[in-house]
């Protein structure tokens, strides 16, 4: 069994600040997706991996088209248009397809391989991590309704891994605007998805803050980790 992977680099990151978006900034002396790149090529099993670019970034990322041996793709207007234009390049021969957000520029091969294992067994997989704070619940965002057992509440990461035929079916059909990733489309269907703990490094890069610690990681994890 093997896998693609699909790593969405198409937002703006408006919340970032910056003028460039934060997946092209260095950090650590790569571009920020680049570290996504390295961790799926670790994996044995990733036979393809698909980068979705905003489309004035196309002929900046031939030179890594080369150097990595990936496909580039134009990213659409929506995250899941993005996810879309990179399924249309999945290769016939791919049983699996990992979508994954370049701004998780910590993720590991031990965690890609893990969700690859349970996506495998299940149908799909996503990594998660349950909640360390106390959740509550509002109705009108100024005061509680209610207290939630953070014991049940995982927060969704990337990579979400589903076999190609479903993914491929619920991004065929009308995609509804509240969807914000790609398991809440598949459970839609009625399909279960898997939960892999993939732990507190695995944060998506959306302040300037967490841009300082995800390079404050990167330079104290060991140098297997990072190649």
């Amino acid at each position: 069994m093997n896998f693609a992977a699909v790593i969405v680099a198409g937002g703006a990151g408006k919340r970032f600040g910056s003028k460039e978006p934060k997946q092209f900034l260095l950090l650590n002396k790569k571009k920020m997706f680049i570290w996504s790149i390295l961790a799926f090529k670790k994996v044995k099993e990733c036979k393809q991996i698909i980068l979705v670019v905003p489309e004035y970034k196309l002929s900046e990322m031939e030179k890594y088209k080369k150097l990595y041996k990936i496909d580039v793709v134009c990213g659409g207007k929506e995250r899941y248009n993005s996810v879309q234009n990179g399924l249309e390049v999945v290769k016939d021969n791919i049983d699996i397809v990992a979508v994954h957000d370049a701004a998780r520029p910590l993720i590991t091969s031990k965690i890609i391989k893990e969700v690859f294992d349970s996506a495998i067994k299940y149908g799909g997989a996503i990594a998660a991590s349950v909640a360390r704070d106390t959740i509550k619940f509002s109705k009108n965002g100024k005061n509680v309704t209610k207290s939630i057992d953070r014991n049940n509440i995982w927060q969704a990461q990337t990579p979400q891994m589903f076999k190609t035929k479903i993914l491929k079916k619920v991004y065929s059909n009308k995609i509804p605007k509240n969807i914000t990733d790609d398991a809440q489309l598949v459970e839609k269907f009625g399909k279960r998805v898997m939960l892999v703990d993939g732990g507190y490094e695995n944060f998506k890069v959306t302040q300037p803050i967490d841009f300082k610690l995800a390079e404050y990681i990167l330079k104290n994890r060991g140098i297997e980790k990072c190649l």
